[in-house]
């Protein structure tokens, strides 16, 4: 339980500091999330309703991360000619609680139903870390007159 501690305040501290966007590097870690998803699925018989329970979670994570995206601090350095990002305290706030949802229900139990559960939910963030990339990448494009 230190270790998820350690590792929340790390992220938590790299997220609150203003860093410049590198478009080329925006899809990083929404590849490697969505390996860790489908490797983490991959090992579960899929039926009709765990399909359609991972569906409806990405759908709510895809609107949790237009709506971050929106929320996210976005500026031009006039000087320096780079655009900057700084993540919002009410996005990374969402992220962890969805994340720490998750680890709860599946310490909680190991039934199928809710480790069904628990692998749908990982699909919130992964829908919002993607399309909060791609909302961040449109609004760098029309800092930039792209």
């Amino acid at each position: 339980m230190v270790s998820y501690l350690v590792v929340f305040i790390v992220i938590v501290l790299i997220m609150l500091k203003e860093k410049q966007v590198r478009p080329a590097r925006l899809w990083v870690i929404p590849v490697l999330l969505i390996g860790v998803v489908f490797s983490t699925i991959s090992s579960i018989k899929l039926t009709p309703l765990s399909m359609m329970m991972y569906i409806s979670c990405l759908m709510v994570g895809l609107g949790i991360g237009v709506w971050k995206g929106k929320l996210e601090k976005i500026r031009k350095n006039h000087t320096r000619g780079i655009v900057t990002t700084k993540s919002s305290i009410a996005g990374i706030i969402l992220f962890f609680g969805f994340l720490l949802v998750r680890i709860l229900v599946g310490h909680w139990s190991r039934e199928h139903a809710l480790l069904s559960l628990t692998n749908a939910l990982m699909f919130i963030p992964l829908g919002s870390i993607c399309s909060r990339r791609y909302i961040i990448y449109l609004r760098y494009k029309q800092l930039m007159g792209e």
